[in-house]
């Protein structure tokens, strides 16, 4: 029995599972309840305790101010949360979700769990994922990797064909409708080399299940209005039941999966009135009131064939990964537009982990990697896994707050890439703050700061000198290193982006006047 096990982790936002390698084979490890996933939900009770999973989910509804869910929307932010009266942080929420599946998959394996493989959503930003790793160290896990979610999906799709001997090069397109995020990816499979390359990827990080859930507690809270009068969404007095609507409404909508209706029903929820709500509703009527949020997910996936030479016919095979993909409508989308009926093969909830934890067996010295491939000369590594960057990461520039972009999205990671060409902004400046921004906004202040480095003491000179240099490294995992110059004195800074500073009072680089 192993002293040491590394868990591969799919930290969701409403739901997160794990998985480990077991004689060659991925498995799901079951949490202490029993459950293969569980509730992304965190309590804390007045002892100081804290509570996580479906324990936590029975506390929602009564002590909603010391109860936390879908932190993941808020990783990579500065926002907090309060638990009572404890302030927390989202890589703090998050490690308390990660140490319940710690504690739990070292009492079902028996030994430390000491790394993890923990996957992310692919359109996630380097902040993002700095904050996700943050959450694993805070909890002593070493992150060997983040994973981006689809390439975790293609890893267990790939394992699987393997196994059954139905290994075929194809072009696959992974649509990851989870609770929280959405990602769409393009990925070329060659598994007899052992090979998954993405092509492209795009989403929308704020997009997910829980849009659909929310679609239905405002229908309620609409209902409730026009029946009693009472605003409720608006009213601290109706906290526990606004609670209660959200359960029931994420009941509704699970139900809506397998039926054709369901009720909508919440006892009481304006009891000075004796009113309880009760309404049925048809999969056509909740498909109605949430054809925009579906339409959406459609927008990433025309902006990968508009950016690529690839076209819808050249996708062989569809996986649908995430829990939020059960709902018929769809599958329906998906099959519409790509003129294929997706992939049923592997569970969209298990997907991720199990992929995890493939990448974690390949990483794990203590692992024959290569071996769960069926192909020793691949080295230790296993597998050749080829990400891309989600989102083109850039520096501000002077004039006018312009973004200036030095490694595009898209392009294959690890990557270094380097701009020369900037200057000083004025005659007497000393050091330049080097503002690092991710996105596809010409503008910089539309796009997401990732942080900033100062590089000091160089020597003055008259602007339009173009002897200062910004060099980037992106790793496998997407996590940013930042390298600054100044060529006439040999000054340099390096800095690993972790966080967006306050550098409002610093004087920027601009480009030249002919760039």
């Amino acid at each position: 029995m192993a002293d040491n096990w590394t868990l591969g982790i799919d930290l969701g936002t409403t739901r997160s599972a794990m998985a480990h390698v077991v004689d060659e084979e991925p498995k799901i490890i079951e949490n202490s309840e029993g459950e293969s996933v569980t509730p992304s939900v965190v309590h804390l009770t007045e002892d100081g305790e804290s509570v996580v999973g479906e324990a936590a989910v029975d506390n929602m509804m009564m002590k909603p101010d010391r109860t936390v869910r879908e932190i993941k929307k808020l990783i990579g932010t500065n926002e907090t949360v309060f638990l009572g009266d404890e302030e927390y942080n989202p890589q703090e929420v998050s490690a308390l979700t990660l140490q319940k599946l710690v504690n739990d998959a070292e009492n079902r394996l028996g030994g430390s769990v000491t790394n993890a493989v923990i996957t992310v959503p692919a359109y996630f930003t380097d902040r993002q994922r700095n904050a996700t790793r943050e959450a694993g160290e805070l909890v002593g896990l070493d992150v060997d990797r983040l994973l981006p979610e689809p390439s975790a999906a293609v890893l267990a799709y790939g394992h699987r064909e393997q196994q059954l001997g139905e290994v075929e090069n194809e072009n696959i397109f992974v649509y990851d409708l989870g609770g929280g995020t959405f990602d769409a990816t393009l990925v070329e499979a060659e598994y007899e080399h052992n090979y998954i390359e993405t092509i492209a990827t795009d989403g929308d990080d704020v997009l997910g299940g829980s849009d659909w859930t929310e679609a239905l507690v405002q229908y309620a809270y609409d209902v409730i209005y026009e029946d009693t009068g009472v605003d409720i969404s608006q009213n601290d007095e109706y906290i526990e039941q606004r609670g209660r609507i959200f359960t029931a409404a994420q009941e509704a909508k699970h139900g809506l999966s397998e039926q054709q209706s369901v009720n909508l029903t919440v006892p009481f929820v304006v009891a000075d009135q004796g009113y309880n709500l009760d309404k049925e509703i048809t999969r056509a009527d909740f498909e109605e009131m949430t054809a925009d949020l579906l339409a959406d997910t459609e927008l990433p996936m025309d902006d990968i064939f508009a950016r690529t030479e690839y076209t819808v016919e050249d996708v062989d095979r569809v996986l649908l990964i995430g829990g939020s993909t059960r709902m018929p409508q769809v599958e329906e989308l998906v099959e519409d537009y790509f003129g294929i009926e997706p992939s049923k093969k592997i569970s969209p909830d298990h997907a991720v982990a199990l992929g995890a934890s493939i990448q974690a067996a390949f990483l794990d010295d203590d692992v024959t990697g290569a071996s769960i491939s069926g192909n020793e000369d691949d080295g230790p590594s296993g597998v050749v896994l080829i990400d891309v960057l989600p989102r083109t990461i850039g520096i501000k520039v002077q004039p006018g707050d312009k973004f200036d972009p030095i490694v595009e999205r898209d392009s294959q990671l690890p990557i270094t890439e380097r701009s020369e060409g900037y200057s000083v902004q004025h005659a007497n400046q000393t050091s330049v703050a080097i503002e690092v921004f991710q996105g596809e906004d010409e503008y910089a202040p539309n796009n997401e700061k990732l942080g900033d480095a100062l590089l000091e003491d160089i020597p003055p000179r008259e602007p339009g000198q173009g002897q200062l240099a910004v060099e980037f490294t992106v790793n496998s995992d997407g996590t940013l290193e930042l390298y600054g110059e100044d060529m006439m004195s040999g000054k340099e800074v390096t800095a690993e982006i972790d966080s967006a500073l306050d550098s409002n009072s610093r004087d920027k680089a601009q480009l030249p006047p002919d760039a």
